[in-house]
């Protein structure tokens, strides 16, 4: 893969021109030749004369054919939306009428697309007669976002040099969005063990409309429904002594919700302008999302450390995902640094009410960790009745991203991963699971799993 470089097609010497007018060098010559004829006259020089009349001749003969007309140049294959990766045939195809010369075409395209095959720059012979042209390349982005891609531009040049290069564009400003990969989370199964830690696909919410499955068999309270009572039951444990009546539960319509916390402070952005633990994190929350959402789950999020602090109240369907996508998209790390407690706190009512799976993606440091411990007792005391943990902490670790040059500076990769394995077993002690994730060695869907299935 070859990183695209941009190539400017325009000498420098010539400005803009859309009429064709003379060119610098035509104009030199034709002043050099006129001073030969009048010095020919002056001197009665017929070599002169001779010498200076040639060239005229020429350049009458030449200047008299125009230089190639381009009429049309258009650009099919680009989508509006894509995914990181995914490669994209572009055919750019065009006509050009009367003129003979050299036709420049370049198709110029954003950063973090690469070429992958083909060329997006193209030099064509125009002959006397009218010509078609196509051809195409393919490219792939490397890096989320939304990117614009600008006018072909389009330079044509007489066959002699006589007249300066028409420089034009054409067809329209193009914009595209490229989404985060989802990190194979939509293959992700969730292994029937596990179901009473990491919420399974038949996992219900607590709140919402009763529905006709039966669920157990419980005391009654005084917000219960008459209707509800079992009185077979009651009747059964009244012989036995037990006097209180006894009501049938149904299972809640609805299935419980995903909370996702992001980190989105500049420190995230360790590792290279396209790798970096802030691109891998947000690849992170956009796999979560579309993989809970696409079975039916409530998923919200809260972006912290951030100027554009967004938070997503839990909604289901694809409409959620594609806010949720939307947002991560266009989001860049900030130097802002917030106290996660005080988002928890924020977010509160959510979090009480719909008793989420809570996702927590960072990296762990020693700036963090402190505030991390907080948030995670401000949000343990919100689940006082439930003995596990509902919260998963994602420590994207990035040194094995950083570009290094010799042995040591890969040994100081490692020491400072450790370090960060180190920082957030303070978290593991208080019974949350950490995933130290290493996007070069380890597939997320598996790591969850197996993170999940240790605890």
């Amino acid at each position: 893969m070859r990183r695209y470089l941009s190539l400017k097609i325009f000498a420098e010497d010539d400005c803009m021109n859309t009429s064709g007018s003379l060119s610098k060098g035509a104009s030199a010559l034709l002043t050099w030749c006129a001073a030969f004829l009048v010095l020919g006259l002056v001197f009665t020089n017929p070599i002169l004369i001779c010498a200076s009349l040639i060239p005229i001749f020429i350049y009458t003969v030449g200047i008299s054919v125009p230089p190639p007309q381009v009429l049309e140049v258009k650009r099919v294959g680009l989508k509006q939306s894509v995914w990181v990766g995914e490669t994209l045939e572009i055919l750019l195809s065009g006509k050009i009428g009367r003129g003979v010369g050299v036709v420049i075409v370049n198709d110029r395209i954003p950063e973090h697309f690469h070429l992958i095959d083909g060329s997006n720059y193209g030099v064509l012979w125009k002959g006397f007669a009218s010509k078609s042209f196509s051809f195409s390349y393919k490219m792939k982005c490397t890096k989320r976002g939304n990117y614009s891609f600008p006018e072909v531009n389009v330079e044509s040049r007489h066959f002699m040099g006589l007249r300066a290069p028409i420089q034009d564009t054409h067809g329209g400003k193009e914009k595209i969005s490229v989404r985060p990969k989802l990190l194979l989370m939509r293959r992700m199964k969730i292994p029937r063990d596990l179901a009473s830690r990491l919420y399974p696909i038949g996992s219900v919410s607590k709140f919402g409309p009763l529905s006709t499955d039966f669920k157990d068999i419980r005391e009654y309270v005084p917000t219960d429904s008459f209707k509800v009572i079992n009185w077979k039951a009651t009747a059964k444990f009244s012989a036995r002594g037990k006097t209180n009546l006894l009501v049938n539960e149904y299972e809640r319509e609805g299935k419980r919700a995903i909370w996702i916390f992001l980190d989105a402070h500049f420190n995230m952005k360790i590792g290279t302008s396209v790798e970096n633990a802030f691109e891998y994190a947000v690849e992170a929350a956009s796999g979560i999302a579309y993989f809970f959402l696409n079975r039916g789950f409530k998923t919200g999020m809260c972006i912290y450390n951030s100027y554009l602090g967004s938070d997503f109240y839990p909604d289901s369907g694809k409409r959620q995902f594609l806010k949720i996508s939307r947002e991560l998209i266009a989001l860049e790390p900030r130097m802002v640094r917030e106290n996660l407690r005080e988002v928890v706190e924020e977010n509160k009512m959510y979090l009480v009410t719909l008793s989420p799976l809570i996702f927590i993606i960072t990296h762990v440091t020693s700036e963090n960790v402190g505030k991390l411990v907080g948030a995670i007792e401000r949000i343990r005391r919100y689940r006082t009745r439930r003995r596990r943990s509902n919260v998963i902490v994602v420590n994207v670790n990035p040194y094995d991203l950083l570009p290094t040059a010799n042995n040591l500076e890969e040994l100081v990769a490692r020491v400072l991963d450790a370090r960060s394995i180190g920082m957030s077993r303070r978290i593991r002690k208080m019974g949350v699971t950490v995933l130290n994730w290493n996007p070069r060695k380890h597939n997320f869907a598996t790591m969850l799993m197996k993170g999940v299935a240790f605890r």
